[in-house]
């Protein structure tokens, strides 16, 4: 009996091995595939308004690869820093810039105002498409999307005359990659924002389609 239990024991184990090592050399292949870390799901949609106050949401875009960044206009240097590299993505990718749809989705939309991210984001590329919402409706998106996003107002907060309008806003430097069948493939973080890679990423993407 005892040797029984053994040998099933063994088979078991045998078993989970090859199951474990051939689930690894999937996802190796499909990691080393691309740059950007892969996150293959659907990609949570939403309905807000862009820099021109119509409604937006990813099934406008159903033809296009994807680019989402979340940041805010008053950003001192993470969000404008991405911009210009989500640009040069743009130009690494020549003619198939076309294909592509970048969305800035400010965290801050209390003072992120469609007209405000009119005069911004397409400074950093005329194609770029700035989008807002009302505080809730953005707290949602960006639950959906595990994006962190934390208020300083402490920092500039001297007396009670002050009208808090100016704080700043620490969230999570992550760009999404959502392909054109409305999954979300890869994500970049900060450590990763390489506009040569990104654009190659894209490059492959486009050819599989």
């Amino acid at each position: 009996m005892r040797r029984k239990i053994l040998l099933l024991l063994i088979l078991a184990a045998a078993a989970a091995g090859w199951a474990f090592l051939a689930y690894m050399l999937l996802n190796y292949d499909l990691t080393e595939k691309y740059f950007g870390k892969v996150y293959k799901r659907q990609a949570p949609d939403f309905d807000l308004i862009d820099q021109d106050g119509h409604p937006v949401s990813l099934n406008r875009f159903h033809d296009k690869v994807v680019l989402i960044e979340w940041g805010y206009t008053n950003c001192p240097d993470v969000c404008p820093v991405t911009l210009s590299k989500l640009n040069q993505v743009m130009e690494n990718l020549g003619d198939k810039a076309k294909d592509v749809q970048v969305l800035f989705i400010t965290v801050d939309p209390e003072r992120d105002t469609a007209e405000r991210l009119k005069t911004y984001v397409p400074y950093f590329n005329k194609s770029f498409i700035g989008v807002t919402g009302s505080p809730e409706e953005i707290k949602k998106a960006a639950r959906d999307y595990g994006v962190t996003v934390v208020k300083h107002q402490e920092v500039y907060g001297r007396s009670e005359k002050d009208h808090w309008d100016r704080y700043l806003v620490t969230h999570t430097n992550t760009v999404f990659l959502v392909g054109r069948d409305g999954t979300l493939i890869l994500t970049y973080p900060h450590y990763l924002l390489e506009p040569a890679n990104i654009a190659s990423d894209i490059k492959k993407l486009l050819r599989e389609k």
